[in-house]
């Protein structure tokens, strides 16, 4: 997967995605898949924007039965199910515990039955954890069991609890390259760090976009049939450059989110719900640390205008410290803070995330060649690429193929048993990784782990963990801007590899993996020095 931006001028295509995160991502794929040409671009990196700031989790929908919105549960659960097919290295199961209390609302009893009739209605259970996609069943557990599985909450009140799974991401900034890798596999053209900077219509039908490579300051057109703007919340600014009339129904208030990464205080495997406010947030353990989430507030500027204010963050670690008492979380305790906008529902103060993605065929607005989607949750965004590319297809009015999104292999994902790949990929008699290493770049990797491991077999040298504290390696750096189109420092080190997703991977490592990168892509030493200091400042915590 090489970046070329020159071949995106090269010709016209069927579509043009403008957006890299999960949903244009999956878009990208889902067109390729039906005989579409295919172009995508992203003016970061792919996954880079709110895609990177998630809390891990690929929900069922349990929380759409409160409102009785089956359809939406059983979406929900069907893309979970989904996910973890397609990308089972990447997605895994995980168990969930929510604490009961005695009043009617949270008590075990309804609790008990509210979990067994999603149950029932999602048809989970039938099969082990983690087969074809599905998972086991809710169970009611005892008071002594839910303290013992969650020491953090205050006992108080505590009558039992309610356990049941869902799905986590490992590496969750690997998702959407998965997708983007097998569009480009499949004939696609994708480049990161091109922004889409004006619309090029023909009266009032758009036929592509003028763009800018970020990194060198190059302008030139994108030709297509119709664009997919898929921007997340840069979508109504986005739309209105692309097409002013376009712009009014894609106008919508924004929520902030917030997830933590710390230190990880879980002796289990188990993801714990305290109450706060009237809500539970969640501690789940992730890679040796623990994700803390989420907290969400009103957003009153523009999707540019997004920072980690102060003031937030120490109302929510006050938040985490009221839900789990035992927990005693400190500033010091976090390595990382994740921060993203959302559609907030069009009711309430802002702070309620809307509850379902949005898809606009703008000919509605009087402008054709235009379709955009904004979508609420990762889980439900290969539903959410399946109608806007439906859109597509009606628009372009010639005959395509089915969607196949939903049952396509995915690069790396084509594992008809991980756990047996798992198994083989550990205890193999290799001299280039040690068996902790080696269970890393499964996971990470899936089956395309075979060209890390070429390229460490064939360099001694890139057999070298980055840092003390880091062990991803430097060929792993390498791989990212051989083949995963890492151009930045914050590509490889946030979202190809594991190094630095949960934390500050050190300053040895930042030191190492710009080293590699530098004689890779000819960095001169001003440069190299700016992309490290760039990588410091996604750590830094507000004054």
């Amino acid at each position: 997967m090489l970046r070329d931006p020159a071949a995106l001028a090269a010709r016209p295509f069927d579509l043009l995605v403008v957006g890299g995160g999960i949903y244009g991502a999956i878009a990208a794929w889902d067109a390729t898949l039906r005989g579409l040409s295919v172009a995508l671009i992203d003016r970061g990196d792919f996954g880079g924007g709110t895609s990177f700031n998630s809390a891990k989790t690929v929900h069922g929908g349990v929380r759409a039965l409160r409102s009785g919105n089956v359809p939406a549960l059983r979406r929900f659960a069907r893309e979970r199910r989904t996910l973890a097919r397609l990308l089972p290295h990447l997605v895994r199961p995980l168990p969930f515990l929510i604490p009961t209390y005695r009043r009617i609302a949270r008590s075990r009893t309804l609790l008990g039955l509210y979990f067994a009739v999603a149950d029932r209605m999602t048809r989970v259970g039938d099969v082990p954890a983690g087969q074809d996609g599905w998972l086991p069943g809710s169970r009611v557990v005892s008071r002594e069991e839910c303290l013992h599985l969650n020491p953090l909450i205050d006992p108080e009140g505590v009558t039992g609890g309610i356990e049941w799974f869902d799905c986590q991401m490992q590496n969750s900034d690997r998702v959407p390259l998965a997708f983007v890798a097998s569009a480009v596999e499949a004939g696609a053209v994708a480049a990161n760090h091109v922004e889409a900077q004006a619309g090029l219509a023909r009266g009032a039908w758009v036929e592509g976009v003028r763009a800018a490579d970020r990194l060198t300051g190059e302008t030139f057109d994108i030709r297509a049939g119709v664009v997919l703007n898929a921007a997340g919340p840069w979508a109504p600014e986005l739309s209105g450059r692309l097409a002013p009339a376009a712009r009014g129904r894609l106008c919508r208030r924004l929520s902030k989110a917030m997830n933590l990464v710390i230190r990880s205080p879980l002796g289990g495997s188990h993801a714990v719900a305290g109450p706060a406010g009237g809500r539970l947030l969640f501690v789940a353990p992730w890679r040796g640390r623990a994700i803390v989430g989420t907290s969400h507030d009103r957003h009153d500027g523009d999707a540019g205008g997004l920072g980690l204010d102060r003031g937030e963050l120490d109302r929510f670690v006050a938040a985490v410290r009221a839900a789990f008492p035992r927990l005693s979380l400190g500033l010091n305790d976090v390595r990382l803070v994740h921060r993203g906008l959302l559609p907030a529902s069009p009711r309430g103060d802002g702070t309620r995330l809307a509850t379902r993605s949005a898809v606009v065929d703008h000919r509605r607005d009087g402008v054709g060649g235009l379709v955009s989607m904004l979508g609420v949750r990762y889980t439900t965004a290969r539903d959410t690429a399946e109608r806007a590319i439906d859109l597509v297809t009606a628009q372009l009015a010639r005959p395509v193929g089915p969607c196949r999104s939903a049952s396509a292999p995915v690069a790396g994902g084509d594992l008809p048993d991980f756990d047996a790949f798992l198994r083989e990929a550990v205890s193999a008699a290799d001299e280039v990784l040690s068996a902790p290493d080696r269970e890393r770049v499964a996971r990470t990797y899936g089956t395309r782990q075979r060209g890390v491991l070429d390229l460490l077999r064939a360099s001694p040298e890139d057999r070298s963990p980055l840092g003390a504290a880091c062990a991803v390696t430097r060929g792993e750096v390498r791989h990212a801007v051989r083949e995963e189109m890492a151009v930045r420092l914050s590509d490889a080190l946030l979202r190809r590899t594991e190094a630095g997703s949960a934390g500050h991977p050190g300053d040895d490592a930042l030191a190492a993996a710009a080293g590699v990168m530098a004689g890779e892509l000819g960095w001169t030493p001003q440069r190299t020095a700016a992309e490290m200091d760039a990588v410091r400042r996604t750590y830094q915590l507000p004054a």
